[in-house]
Parts: C-alpha cells; sequence; structure tokens
C-alpha cells in the first residue's frame, strides 16, 4: 500500500463524507479515524492502525510516568473505526469535526500509509507556508 495524492470533497450537514474513491480501496472496510497534527484528521487501514498504535503503545501503563501516555489519551479517546452507512458515508463526531476545523468542503491527501483529511482552507494555508525547497534539504539532511 502505498497512499499518494489528494482529492477535494465535501461534508454534508450531518457531518459525513464519503472517502474518496482513489484511497477507499486501501483503507478498507472499518478504517480508523483520529486526531492528527497540525490541525488535520489521521486515517488508518484497521490493519495498519492496529500495527502502529500497538507498537507506538503497547508497553504503556497508566500505572507508570510515560511521556507517551498523554498522547495515547488524546488518539485513543478521540479515535475509532468506522463504517460506511448504505449511501457510502462515514458519520465523523463532532469533536473530530471541532479538531481540524472542517467547514463544507474538505481536502483528503495520501500520506504513504494512511491518509490526512483537512478542511480545504487550513490545508490551503498549510500547504502555501511550506517552502519546497527547504523542505526537500531537511528530507536530505534527515537521511544523512
Amino acid at each position: 500500500m502505498f497512499l499518494t495524492g489528494r482529492s477535494s470533497h465535501q461534508v454534508d450537514d450531518k457531518g459525513r463524507i464519503r472517502i474518496p474513491v482513489k484511497f477507499k480501496d486501501d483503507l478498507g472496510k472499518n478504517p480508523f479515524i483520529t486526531v492528527g497534527k497540525n490541525g488535520c484528521l489521521y486515517i488508518y487501514p484497521k490493519d495498519e492502525a492496529e500495527r502502529i498504535l500497538g507498537e507506538s503503545f503497547g508497553e504503556v501503563s497508566g500505572f507508570a510516568d510515560d511521556p507517551r501516555l498523554d498522547a495515547m489519551r488524546k488518539i485513543f479517546s478521540r479515535g475509532d473505526f468506522v463504517e460506511e452507512d448504505k449511501q457510502g458515508r462515514i458519520s465523523l463526531p463532532q469533536y473530530l469535526i471541532e479538531h481540524a476545523k472542517l467547514s463544507k468542503n474538505v481536502v483528503s491527501i495520501g500520506m504513504r500509509n494512511h491518509v490526512e483529511l483537512w478542511d480545504e482552507e487550513v490545508w490551503s494555508a498549510y500547504d502555501n507556508s511550506i517552502d519546497l525547497e527547504e523542505s526537500f534539504k531537511s528530507a536530505a539532511k534527515a537521511k544523512e
């Protein structure tokens, strides 16, 4: 699986979206959706979510001091495995809509092993703030 590209679509008045066709097969049934960094939502295929979250938080105990506990609480309490209705839509909980400041127009972008869901205006501002040449330089340095 290698999710790339982007798709513009909409949230309806009841907080429902359709997963864009280009991402639908790779995300599969019951994808996991949760809060993401920079004001977006993360959508993972079920198996990938279970793998990543298990690797990241599998050893975290609520009885010991662990810096990952706060992130775990945010991600798990605001995440859920979602199902499509008969019209192919998934319902977004209000707290996720608020986290991502979603209005009517949204953008889904492929991010290798997951999809990010952004409000269109928030995405545009974020995307325009990135200096492409500096990003390439940073990526090259990180690989060294």
